[in-house]
């Protein structure tokens, strides 16, 4: 759980994660971030096929495109963007799960933690972070709206391969 109102300094990405159960409690945290920040990017990964038709009316879920990693057990949805490009290309070069993907971002523990809430059916939310106004805001948000996890994570890319910080 993320402690402390400074965001790392780090290059690249930073993305807030959060883990929800549901789609409404999903639905009712975007509402309210989209609300604040119009701009706001980021995206939703999870394996679910019960998408609510009131989902296509948030920025965050609007564009969905499928992943498909050799050992993860379902098909994975991932809003079109920074995310969806990054675990594509982990997945062009080699990664075999979300878990694998997500090893050069997370701590392995944590990885398969993401990996495991995916499996479950659990719906997992990822916040593009800009400043640390936006860092204590957001994570503050989300922190309230979770019952599971809340952590950060960073993420560089380039074209001859991605690399990632944790």
């Amino acid at each position: 759980m993320l402690k402390g109102r400074e965001i790392p300094q780090r290059t690249g990405v930073q993305f807030a994660v959060a883990v929800f159960d549901n789609w409404d409690a999903l639905h009712a945290t975007l509402i309210g971030l989209e609300g604040e920040s119009p701009l706001r990017t980021g995206g939703v990964l999870h394996s679910r096929s019960d998408v609510p038709l009131q989902a296509g009316g948030l920025r965050f879920l609007k564009q969905m495109t499928k992943i498909n990693f050799a050992h993860s057990r379902q098909q994975l949805s991932c809003t079109v963007g920074r995310l969806a490009d990054e675990l594509s290309a982990r997945l062009a070069q080699g990664a075999r799960s979300l878990g694998d993907a997500l090893d050069r971002s997370l701590n392995s523990d944590h990885a398969r933690q993401l990996e495991s809430h995916i499996d479950r059916g659990h719906l997992v939310l990822w916040v593009e972070l800009h400043s640390s106004d936006e860092f204590a805001e957001v994570c503050g948000r989300l922190v309230q709206a979770s019952p599971h996890m809340v952590s950060l994570c960073g993420i560089n890319s380039s074209r001859n391969g991605a690399s990632a910080q944790g």
